[in-house]
């Protein structure tokens, strides 16, 4: 533990950072407090990362684009003058982070024409633009790293990308933003859910070997210049470095890259660098970026459901939850007896609002084990607000852009850096709560923070998001915003709802009202959504505005509106599906004949057996055993599980 750095604020100021000022200077390892206490390489990387935040002014807004163009259109237009939010307008993404961020302006950009150059609309130089005049240089005259150097800023990471690939929506911001330069990756190497051969594995280490060697800055130690990679694209998440044909051993993409080649076993070498992994379509991967950048995290919530003594003494979390107060943090715990399944469900309706998860677990890629009983991926909770994610459990990322994994769920459902593992890693290769959030609350950045440092060969732990995301202490002050302008380019939608809500009463088709409702949903402003859907249904037009009014009824807690909401949607989206399960689980003993049907025609692909298995005894109760058989073998029929399909035998009533 840090335990030199306990006054960590006093150390902060010292450092300059909480003055403010602009980037002038380099601040590095070599940096000392007046005491010369040195401070280490992993606390001054995450010192680098807050001054850079506070040399900018952040506006006070959040701007929806419509594609590619207009987002680059957007950051182009970030300079040290300030900076901003830009996100991809969509219902579920872009919705967590402005009810996270409350930004006092929302605005709706209409789309650009597209460059023809490249297959996302935009070039390389137009991305490359975006970064120097981030940083108040000239986008035509200058290279990023004469921009930088010009603003007196060492780069504490390099972006690895391609213009072949959406992620190149995170690569964009997290170099503006962070001020690293951006290096071209194209040759592909896998899929995420794939395994890349050792061999193809070694292609893919010496391309980002040579790019970050080729950016000219001092990296081959850990506490020099470049001390992270962030690997915006798809590769293979898994790696078998066996040596021998015929044979499996399975390591982490993001824990062999960034080492030097050639020592420890199974190709795991010295760590000159930390990598952080994002890949996706564009809206999520910039809603990634977005959520590293800009997001404050001030609330942590620690869940533990291991009841063996000497393993809870090594990763318990009784440390781990006294020290997160002393920094500002709100937190919450839950720890045996209390993480059994039945109160996990009890947990789900309304969803999870929290900034940071640390949960340890067990099971396997398509289930978690609580204290008690399993949990599978259709129990991963709704996220009302964008999470950080520990992960202590097996295989959870093994195929994370599988929505029957869950690590697919909780991706899909809006963690944007998780610590997770790929494989069997066994308990101790995980860092144990009390130390992590002992570094996070040092400022150590959050994926840095979930790795083995000194000596650690690269094992079955995956790093996912931007590597030098910070969780901020609280006790350091508010992150002070700039009044949005006046004036700006695209529609103001703080404004424009206001107009939708005085005309949807002259409205007959409901169009205006589901706009209305969308709109509302978007800018978090449930409350109000509530009291415009019960008017809508009212007049007779509830169902026009029940697809985003079923949202804020969750979240509101209001289980008959959430019924009477998705029973008015033709076509629910799995977010919607997962809403109506969680709200009801709990509660399956109270509702009634015509919601049981609701359910059975809802059950989820990903964990038909685990649904019907809690709702076989209702349906039986209420229709029969014939009506339940029935249920059971259409289930049976669908999956192409062969475990699934034994387990839903055994569910069938005599």
């Amino acid at each position: 533990m840090f335990a030199v750095h306990r006054h960590l604020i006093e150390l902060v100021a010292v450092l300059g950072i909480l003055a403010g000022p602009p980037v002038r200077a380099q601040l590095g390892p070599a940096e000392t407090t007046p005491r010369q206490q040195p401070v280490p390489w992993s606390i001054a990387l995450g010192m680098r990362v807050e001054q850079v935040r506070r040399a900018w002014p952040l506006v006070d807004r959040v701007v929806l684009v419509p594609d590619g163009a207009t987002y680059v259109d957007e950051l182009a237009r970030w300079s040290p003058a300030g900076r901003w939010p830009v996100l991809f307008e969509d219902h579920h993404y872009a919705a967590m982070f402005i009810r996270r961020f409350q930004p006092s302006q929302v605005v709706r950009r209409q789309p650009v024409e597209r460059s023809p150059d490249g297959p996302a609309g935009v070039s390389r130089s137009e991305l490359e633009a975006v970064v120097k005049t981030a940083w108040g240089g000239d986008p035509l005259g200058e290279s990023i790293p004469d921009v930088l150097r010009r603003a007196g800023h060492t780069p504490p990471g390099v972006v690895i990308t391609s213009m072949n690939d959406p992620a190149w929506t995170a690569a964009v911001a997290l170099a503006a933003g962070r001020g690293q330069p951006l290096a071209w990756l194209d040759e592909p190497f896998g899929r995420p859910n794939q395994v890349l051969a050792a061999e193809r594995f070694a292609s893919l280490r010496e391309a980002v070997d040579g790019l970050v060697r080729e950016t000219g800055y001092p990296y081959a130690n850990l506490g020099d210049a470049i001390d992270t990679i962030t690997l915006c694209r798809d590769v293979g998440g898994r790696v078998n470095m066996a040596a021998n044909p015929g044979t499996v051993d399975i390591r982490a993409v993001t824990d062999l890259l960034g080492r030097v080649a050639g020592g420890g076993g199974g190709g795991g070498g010295r760590r000159y660098a930390f990598t952080g992994w994002i890949f996706g379509d564009e809206v999520r991967c910039a809603y990634t970026a977005m959520c590293s950048l800009f997001l404050q995290r001030s609330a942590f919530e620690l869940y533990n459901t291991y009841s063996d003594e000497a393993v809870r003494r090594v990763y318990g979390l009784r440390e781990a939850s006294a020290m997160l107060p002393a920094r500002g943090f709100k937190v919450t715990t839950h720890d045996i007896p209390d993480t059994t399944r039945h109160a996990w469900l009890n947990l789900l309706p309304r969803g999870f609002t929290t900034d940071v998860l640390v949960m340890n677990s067990g099971g396997n890629a398509d289930h978690f084990v609580l204290s008690d009983e399993h949990a599978y991926c259709g129990d991963v909770p709704i996220l009302n607000v964008p999470m950080a994610l520990h992960l202590i459990h097996s295989f959870s990322l093994k195929a994370p852009a599988n929505l029957d994994t869950i690590g697919g769920q909780w991706l899909a459902h809006g963690v944007y850096a998780y610590i997770g593992s790929v494989d069997e890693p066994m308990l101790s290769a995980f860092i144990p709560p009390k130390f992590f959030v002992d570094r996070c609350v040092n400022l150590v950045p959050f994926l840095i923070a979930g790795r083995k440092w000194d000596g650690a060969g690269a094992w079955k732990i995956n790093t996912l998001g931007d590597p030098l995301m910070i969780c901020r202490p609280p006790v350091l002050g508010e992150v002070a915003r700039a009044p949005a302008p006046a004036e700006f380019d695209g529609l103001d939608l703080k404004e424009h709802v206001k107009v939708l809500m005085r005309r949807a009463a002259e409205d007959p088709t409901g169009e205006t009202i589901a706009e209305a409702m969308a709109t509302l949903d978007l800018l978090g402003r449930d409350a109000i959504a509530i009291r415009f859907w019960q008017l809508a249904e009212q007049h007779g037009l509830g169902d026009a505005a029940a697809p985003r009014s079923i949202g804020p009824l969750f979240r509101m807690g209001l289980a008959t509106a959430t019924i009477r909401a998705a029973e008015a949607i033709p076509d629910p989206d799995d977010f919607a599906v997962d809403m109506l399960w969680h709200m009801l689980t709990p509660r399956l003993r109270s509702v009634d004949e015509q919601t049981l049907l609701l359910l059975e025609h809802n059950i989820r692909s990903c964990q038909g057996h685990a649904d019907l298995e809690r709702l076989a005894p209702y349906l039986t109760a209420q229709f029969g055993a014939a009506h339940t058989r029935a249920a059971i073998q259409r289930e049976i029929d669908r999956t192409r599980n062969p475990r699934y399909r034994k387990r839903l035998r055994k569910l069938m009533p005599g």
